[in-house]
């Protein structure tokens, strides 16, 4: 019957719209999408890495470049934030997509093979294997494949016996074995990795949070952070508790170079209560409410440069050791008290040197000198009950704090240990099938097939073959 004239544009119309959707489902779901796209990511990340690596708002790139020719295209791709910008959360996204495609693409056909096999090898299906090699039964079907299960469970497999049943087939009996079809998923879970890794990444670009401040390392606290606007403003976050810096320091080789530095914070609670407490290095952050503090710089306050002192008490050899800054005194266990009062790093021909004044318990005071270079000479030279040793003028730092908050950490961090596991399947394990086809006329066809490792399996199957025809039930 002949449809309608009215309705063969509409036809037509909807003939055109399935070829389109076709053509971009083939598209999105290719191979020669993906890589152009992760050729593009990397580009992107290689760019980001030298696009305002010193983070700089846009009012001071807007007064260097301003009236460059290309200022509005730097605008437009956001390269003063790269990693936030809009393309390259596209690029992202694009890629997810390509990887949604490809997997339903190919998965269904994967599913089929690994836990749907045809176990009854059929004429049609040998055209598509390639180790084939046929025999000749000595004994009734049933007893054949019998023997040969034998010998396959011998060599770590678990056959299964089936019998054709009624039809052509009828008294035909067939084996069937096979080992690692999980394998064949390796790839799939490599895929739900990148899914992991791609979708931790946009959540955390897209509503993660970061920041920086500088404390000062004697107890300065802190209940926020600094962050930046891609325009540069400068706005307060708060964390929602407060952190405390205990102490800062930094180790130095023995010519005096930085080797390393840390902090010592400590999270508070209601009431200034600590409730958690820990040593932060470079590489080893604290993670508390879903914020992750690392340790990023340090700087010095020269105003507020320290000196470090050593007081022994003669008659026990008990040593104390203090950091005072200027006027900053400490108080020995009888009452003594001992300030730092001024400081020169030329005593005449002494070198550095430190004036000390001492209250006694009962209120007298003395003041003297103490000797960077000689430090055995107070507790030599003035008597008393303690000894003074001046070790030297140490800075005042401040930590430079990184905090960040990752909604999509735990996804990427998951995503990582998948793809270990996808890759371990995908390059080390191997699915081999093997099929056995008994007639009752005696013909009896072997056929195998490994989707990796083929060499290997190449060999296993020559062997297996040989062993086949020295049976007693078979031969070649």
């Amino acid at each position: 019957m002949t449809a309608p004239a009215a309705a063969l544009p509409q036809e037509a119309l909807d003939r055109r719209r399935r070829d389109l959707a076709d053509v971009v489902w083939e598209a999105g779901a290719s191979l020669r999408l993906t890589i152009p796209l992760l050729f593009l990511i990397a580009a992107a990340c290689t760019l980001g890495t030298f696009a305002n690596p010193e983070n700089r708002p846009m009012t001071e790139i807007r007064a260097a470049i301003g009236h460059a020719w290309y200022f509005p295209a730097y605008v437009f791709f956001g390269l003063n934030d790269l990693f936030h910008s809009w393309w390259f959360v596209l690029l992202l996204v694009l890629l997810t997509l390509n990887l949604t495609a490809c997997t339903i693409e190919r998965l269904p056909r994967i599913f089929q093979i690994a836990l749907r096999p045809n176990k009854r090898l059929a004429d049609a299906q040998l055209r598509g294997i390639q180790h084939v090699i046929r025999l000749r039964a000595a004994v009734p079907p049933a007893n054949a494949a019998a023997e040969a299960a034998a010998l396959l469970r011998a060599r770590g497999f678990t056959p299964e016996l089936l019998e054709a049943g009624e039809g052509p087939e009828a008294g035909t009996a067939f084996v069937f074995a096979e080992k690692g079809r999980y394998s064949r998923f390796g790839v799939w879970i490599v895929h739900l990795s990148l899914f992991l890794i791609l979708g931790g990444a946009l959540a955390g670009r897209l509503w993660g949070k970061e920041g920086s401040i500088d404390v000062p390392q004697d107890g300065g606290t802190f209940d926020f952070i600094f962050r930046k606007t891609a325009s540069g403003t400068v706005y307060k976050e708060p964390l929602g508790f407060t952190v405390r810096v205990d102490d800062f320091r930094l180790l130095r080789y023995t010519d005096g170079s930085p080797r390393s530095y840390e902090s010592d914070l400590s999270v508070l609670g209601p009431g200034g209560r600590t409730i958690e407490e820990k040593t932060i290095r470079v590489g080893e952050p604290l993670v508390h409410g879903g914020w992750t503090f690392y340790q990023a710089s340090y700087q010095a306050d020269p105003s507020r440069d320290r000196v470090k002192i050593e007081v022994t008490e003669l008659a026990t050899r008990k040593k104390t050791t203090a950091k005072l800054e200027k006027d900053g005194a400490v108080t020995m266990p009888g009452g003594t008290v001992f300030k730092a009062v001024n400081y020169t790093d030329r005593f005449e021909s002494l070198g550095p040197a430190l004036q000390i004044e001492r209250t006694a318990a009962d209120g007298s005071r003395t003041s003297f000198w103490v000797f960077q270079r000689y430090p055995d000479f107070d507790a030599r030279n003035r008597g008393g009950a303690y000894g003074l040793a001046f070790d030297g003028m140490e800075p005042f730092y401040e930590t430079g704090l990184q905090v960040a908050r990752d909604p999509g950490y735990l996804f990427w961090l998951a995503g990582c240990v998948v793809l270990f596991l996808g890759l371990t399947i995908a390059f080390y394990t191997s699915h081999r099938r093997l099929w056995l086809r008994v007639r009752p006329d005696g013909e009896v066809v072997l056929a195998g097939a490994a989707h990796k490792n083929k060499e290997a399996f190449a060999k296993f199957f020559a062997d297996l073959a040989a062993a086949l025809g020295k049976a007693k039930g078979l031969r070649a």
